[in-house]
């Protein structure tokens, strides 16, 4: 409610319809009045908190991949390694309502660059807890070479958690990890990349390859 003291034509403290009175260094103003919505509970805006959330959760989960292969990325970006993924995987994950957001694997980029990597075959589930991807090692290609390092990622979404293999070499032709036993019979997403370590492509990265998913036996 504002305050009048002399009449309609004096200036006056408070809010009257759609504007606010107020004295500065005894000058009587007069400003537009702007109403603030706090509606914390807007649907568009569950919907990005819902999506940004879930990013988030992915990036912690995928860590120990994104540090190595998005790390170049984020070094020339000036941010972290979890920015760049939230970033560029912003398209990968979509929100029908707060508590329902869905994921495409095969979308999520987890090492970016421009190193020739190379080329992954399908993931072997045959051994109990282990997986196993076999890849051609692509050498021909300019700026590559042998000693390259290969990476191997597995994520799987029921146990929130995931594993990045010690590397091999590109000349190994295959790459491998173990996984936790609690993890049998569970579904989980596989992911490879290239990490340079010859004498002129030492420290440059390849884009991630999604390889696919399968169950561990």
């Amino acid at each position: 409610m504002a305050t009048i003291n002399r009449g309609i034509l004096d200036g006056f403290f408070g809010k009257v319809g759609t504007v606010v009175g107020s004295f500065w260094k005894g000058i009587p103003v007069m400003r537009a009045y702007v109403r603030h919505i706090h509606d914390r509970k807007a649907a568009p805006q569950l919907l990005v908190r819902a999506r940004f959330t879930a990013l988030v959760n992915l990036s912690s989960a995928f860590l120990s991949a994104i540090r190595i292969g998005l790390r170049n990325a984020a070094a020339s970006s000036r941010t972290t390694e979890s920015n760049v993924f939230t970033k560029k995987n912003w398209a990968a994950v979509q929100a029908t309502g707060a508590d329902t957001v869905t994921v495409d694997y095969s979308s999520l980029t987890v090492a970016s660059g421009p190193l020739t990597g190379v080329l992954f075959g399908t993931a072997d589930f045959d051994t109990p807890q282990q997986v196993e991807v076999s890849f051609e090692s692509n050498e021909e290609c300019d700026k590559t070479s042998l000693d390259d390092l290969v990476y191997l990622f597995v994520y799987c979404p029921d146990a929130k958690g995931g594993i990045l293999s010690a590397p091999v070499k590109r000349s190994a032709h295959s790459v491998s990890l173990m996984v936790p036993a609690y993890w049998g019979g569970m579904t989980v997403h596989l992911w490879g990349f290239t990490l340079g370590d010859g004498i002129d492509n030492a420290g440059t990265l390849s884009d991630s390859t999604y390889i696919g998913s399968g169950n561990i036996g």
